[in-house]
């Protein structure tokens, strides 16, 4: 009889909605190891999130370069008040952060960020970059259709250009990765020169450089960014290019590396 009356009065819905505030702080310090993420970075940023009222949770994760760190409060409370308290005590303890700490970002997380739908492209005639690609333009057109929170495409690979240094011949050029690195960025540019008027209308000049391709990368009058022993930067004496996955536009990656090595 009390079972049945408890059945009765007990509150019912069909979706219920239960919020459970909860935030991953991603912080990023170059060159670190996991063990100096785990002494200097995590455990310091778990006792400060520790510190604000309502969380009930604190995960962490400790990794090469970077930590994430998960804040989760308590079901019912506020979602905007909890995250809000979040930034305000990270920003209180700015004196805190270590030195080798470059960057952070505070990213809430929600129940609409739980994938409730996965697909998976297989091909024996496609490459994975190939069904990346596919996969890029169904997320594009599924963002489209209603009620939709977001998609995301993992696996395949992305669009890149592998740039292949020989150390000897750089150290015979006096040529370093920086003056490479500065090149390619120096030549992966776009700029607007100015404007005129003609004839009552305003045309704009623009000098628009991008590397779109291989050829791009490997023509010589592109990428000269200052001479090193009298040969210009970028006139391949020091490097060679690998094109991975098409062509580069609009994912412009570069990655350095020895000649010979493998990633």
């Amino acid at each position: 009889m009390h079972g049945a009356f408890a059945i009765y009065v007990t509150p019912k819905e069909e979706e219920p909605q239960i919020v459970v505030p909860m935030a991953d702080v991603f912080v990023n310090a170059p060159g670190a190891s996991p063990r100096e993420i785990e002494r200097l970075v995590t455990t310091p940023l778990e006792q400060i999130l520790w510190e604000i009222d309502g969380v009930e949770y604190v995960y962490s994760t400790s990794m090469r370069e970077s930590a994430v760190v998960t804040v989760r409060f308590f079901v019912g409370q506020d979602r905007e008040n909890a995250i809000l308290k979040l930034h305000n005590k990270i920003q209180m303890n700015l004196d805190r952060v270590p030195a080798i700490v470059k960057n952070w970002l505070v990213k809430p997380v929600e129940i609409d960020d739980v994938p409730i739908v996965t697909l998976t492209l297989y091909s024996d005639r496609y490459s994975d970059h190939e069904l990346r690609r596919v996969g890029e333009e169904v997320s594009t057109r599924l963002s489209r259709l209603q009620n939709i929170s977001r998609s995301l495409v993992f696996g395949g690979r992305k669009r890149e250009i592998r740039v292949e240094t020989d150390p000897l011949k750089m150290k015979g050029f006096n040529v370093s990765f920086s003056d490479i690195t500065l090149a390619l960025k120096g030549a992966d540019v776009a700029t607007r020169a100015g404007s005129f008027n003609k004839n009552d209308l305003e045309i704009c000049l623009t000098s628009s450089s991008f590397l779109t391709c291989l050829e791009d990368v490997k023509r010589p009058g592109n990428i000269q960014e200052r001479r090193q022993a009298g040969a210009p930067v970028g006139s391949g004496n020091h490097y060679r290019w690998t094109r991975r996955g098409g062509r580069l536009y609009p994912d412009r990656v570069f990655k350095l590396s020895p000649a010979g090595s493998r990633n």
